[in-house]
């Protein structure tokens, strides 16, 4: 019996530390949802106030239409209100903001709670393809979730 009393103890502390893994985990999860075009969006905590965003969208341009995947990496993240903007080089422009309550009220973000699993915003892509001219998306609405 003592020598199966320190494995039982051993067994319970690995078994309570599972749930502050998941927590750290769940606080930096992805942001997974939607465009108003159909088209997927997932957005990675990379630090509490850096993001990475990729999303799909699709443009009319001056010869034929285009599906495109953007990739936006270290957006910076306003600590005191969680919005965020950044437009890339090539005519890409995404904003949003980190945190809502139940009611869908913008509330300041705060370290694991509830209000941080959910963002919106919108984004805007204006780009040059080559054989299909200016690209061009017009104003696209999103919603993700963790």
């Amino acid at each position: 019996m003592r020598k199966a009393l320190p494995l039982i103890i051993v067994t319970a502390l690995a078994a309570t530390a599972v749930p502050a893994v998941a927590v750290h985990e769940s606080h930096h999860g992805p942001f997974i949802g939607t465009t108003t075009q159909d088209q997927r969006f997932v957005m990675r905590t990379v630090t509490h106030t850096r993001l990475g965003i990729r999303f799909r969208w699709r443009g009319d341009c001056e010869h034929g239409t285009v599906l495109r995947i953007a990739r936006i990496r270290n957006v910076p993240v306003n600590p005191d209100d969680g919005r965020f903007f950044k437009r890339t080089r090539s005519g890409i422009g995404v904003r949003g903001k980190i945190g809502f309550d139940p009611q869908g009220n913008p509330v300041p973000p705060e370290p694991f709670k509830f209000s941080n699993n959910e963002a919106r915003g919108r984004f805007r892509a204006r780009v040059v393809i080559p054989d299909h001219g200016m690209c061009r998306s017009g104003l696209v609405f999103w919603e993700a979730r963790r």
